[in-house]
C-alpha cells in the first residue's frame, strides 16, 4: 500500500492518469487497490471511482444523517463552489471554433485562447466579463495576462496542469468528471432552486451537463 497514494485521497484529490500518473497506476493494480481500499474501510471511508476508467477518489463507506446534510449545505452552495469553474470552463469552450469536448486528456493552449480572443469582440467581452470571477484578473490587465490567471485558476482547482510550461500548454484533468457529474445529479435531482440550476445550464448551453456521468458525485 502506497502512503503517497493515501495522502492524495485523504486530501480530497481526484487521482487521474493526467494529474497523478504514478498514483493511478499503482491503483490499477488490483492488489494495491484492495490494500488501499481495506485501509480505507477501516476508517468508515472507501475507494470510488468516476466511471469504469475514471480518476479514484476517497468516499464515506456509508452514508449517514451527517454527510447526507454536509452534501446536501455544499450543493445548496453550488455557485460559490463550482460556479466559477463551470463559467471558465464554458468560456475555453466557446472560443474553440471546433468546438472543444473538455474531456480529460485533452489540451488548452493559452496562445489559441488568445488568438481566438483577439478575432472575436464577443469572447473580448465574456472575458472582461469574468474579470470578478477569475482570481487576481484586472480591467487593466492584457488578454494574455487575463487568459493565463484564467487557465491558473482551474489549475488551482485541479481541473487542468501546466502540461508544456514553454508553450502554455495546459491538459484537462479526470476531475472534470466529478464536475459533470455534479451538474447532472443537480438537475435530475433538483436539490438547488431551478432557477439557479437553469441559469448555469443556460451558460452552458446545455454541452457540460450532457457529459456528466450518472450517480451522485
Amino acid at each position: 500500500m502506497n502512503a503517497g497514494v493515501l495522502k492524495l485521497l485523504l486530501a480530497g484529490e481526484y487521482i487521474c492518469p493526467i494529474r497523478y500518473r504514478n498514483e493511478y497506476e499503482l491503483l490499477e493494480d488490483p492488489q494495491e487497490r484492495e490494500e488501499t481500499q481495506s485501509w480505507l474501510l477501516a476508517v468508515n471511508m472507501r475507494l470510488a471511482r468516476l466511471g469504469d476508467e475514471g480518476a479514484y477518489f476517497m468516499a464515506p463507506d456509508v452514508i449517514g444523517a451527517s454527510d447526507v446534510t454536509r452534501i446536501r449545505t455544499e450543493l445548496k452552495e453550488f455557485r460559490d463552489n463550482y460556479g466559477p469553474a463551470v463559467l471558465l470552463l464554458d468560456f475555453i469552450r466557446q472560443s474553440d471554433v471546433g468546438g472543444k469536448l473538455l474531456v480529460p486528456g485533452e489540451y488548452v493552449v493559452l496562445h489559441e485562447l488568445e488568438r481566438a480572443v483577439s478575432q472575436s469582440s464577443v469572447l473580448e467581452t465574456q472575458l472582461k466579463g469574468l474579470v470578478n470571477v477569475i482570481t487576481s484578473a484586472a480591467m487593466r490587465n492584457s488578454n494574455h495576462e487575463n487568459l493565463r490567471r484564467l487557465l491558473d485558476h482551474l489549475q488551482r482547482d485541479g481541473y487542468v496542469i501546466l502540461a508544456n510550461k514553454e508553450n502554455s500548454a495546459y491538459q484537462v484533468t479526470g476531475k472534470i468528471d466529478q464536475l459533470y457529474a455534479v451538474l447532472q445529479f443537480l438537475d435530475e435531482n433538483k436539490v438547488v432552486p431551478d432557477q439557479e440550476i437553469d441559469d448555469l445550464e443556460d451558460a452552458l448551453q446545455g454541452d457540460l451537463l450532457d457529459q456528466g456521468e450518472e450517480g451522485v458525485p
